[in-house]
């Protein structure tokens, strides 16, 4: 496995052309979609006076946002990397609704098409819990988590 977050989603990039059944019994059409890279001045523009996590600007210098395995045929499937842009407005939405579950240092990184749940990298997080799932109905302690240290070794599983 990989630590870099960018070469991992660039793994991705084979799969931009729609293919059946590409996550075990789905018999969804899926496909992955990459924008333009993010620059910096875009990224701390977005993150003004916070200090942008490593790993996370690795993946927007790679891809300002990326849709990867969505169900092209009715978008009720997949899971959307947001931008630097659409993060910071995602995090400070849940930090406003759920100021008891959201800490002043975690970032929400994705949604998942057709449901609630978000992606929430979590630096300050213990017991191997750096990237999350938040549940829309659950607090913290409830939460899955996706991956015990960075993006790259989530995208990787």
């Amino acid at each position: 496995m990989t630590d870099d977050a960018a070469e991992v989603l660039n793994a991705f990039r084979a799969y931009t052309e729609p293919r059946d059944g590409l996550a075990g019994d789905n018999s969804f059409k899926v496909a992955c979609s990459f924008d333009e890279p993010a620059t910096d001045v875009e990224i701390a523009s977005a993150w003004p006076g916070a200090e942008v996590p490593g790993e996370l600007a690795q993946v927007w210098s790679t891809s300002r946002q990326s849709r990867l395995f969505e169900d092209v045929d009715y978008g009720q499937w997949g899971l959307v990397l947001l931008s630097p842009e659409g993060a910071a407005e995602r995090t400070m939405q849940e930090r406003g609704q759920r100021s008891g579950d959201c800490r002043d240092d975690d970032v929400v990184i994705g949604e998942f098409l057709g449901d609630q749940e978000l992606v929430v990298f979590a630096p300050s997080e213990g017991d191997g819990r750096r990237v999350l799932v938040a549940l829309p109905m659950d607090d913290r302690p409830d939460w899955y988590s996706a991956a015990p240290a960075s993006p790259s070794s989530w995208i990787a599983t």
